[in-house]
């Protein structure tokens, strides 16, 4: 049983997030925060989007190995997408997404609004924000095209099909 294809690029996009959100975390120097933002509610929120993501990232990985290890039999990546037990990839990708833009328009706004010296590094923070996007899209990319493949544009595995159809 090979390791599919789909959870290997999806560990090594996360694993790209996980080091575009810890550079994120080093830009994020708490003298300079302290000293020349006087908005800290901004701050707080890229510190809770980075610690989500990196534990969103770390515990997925994690959870790869393990559906591996585990299935003594041809693993399904429709369960790791979308149950009605386990949301998924699908939805936390978007939710990583979704935070992520915050992130970049955060870092936009404060490099647009303050001196040289703290602009720079929250214009560095907008880009890697900006790349951990592109990241979750493609995460998401992966798993919704496996649902589209699997469960809507496969014929063998319909449950209910017309009466004219079967034989």
């Amino acid at each position: 049983m090979a390791f599919p294809y789909q959870f290997a690029a999806c560990a090594g996009l996360k694993v790209l997030i996980i080091l575009l959100t810890i550079a994120v975390l080093i830009l994020l120097d708490p003298r300079y925060v302290t000293a020349y933002i006087s908005i800290n509610y901004e701050i707080v929120l890229i510190y809770i989007i980075a610690s989500l993501t990196l534990l969103y990232c770390i515990v997925s990985i994690i959870t790869y190995f393990l559906l591996y290890r585990a299935n003594g039999e041809e693993m399904s990546l429709t369960n790791c997408s979308l149950t009605e037990q386990n949301p998924g990839e699908i939805v936390f990708s978007g939710a990583g997404m979704i935070g992520w833009m915050i992130v970049c328009g955060i870092g936009g706004n404060i490099a647009q609004r303050t001196i040289l010296e703290t602009g720079q590094f929250f214009g560095w923070i907008g880009a890697c924000a900006g790349i951990n996007v592109a990241l979750f899209i493609g995460v998401l990319a992966v798993f919704a095209l496996n649902i589209v493949n699997d469960k809507i544009l496969n014929n063998n595995h319909r449950k209910y099909q017309s009466p004219n159809n079967r034989m």
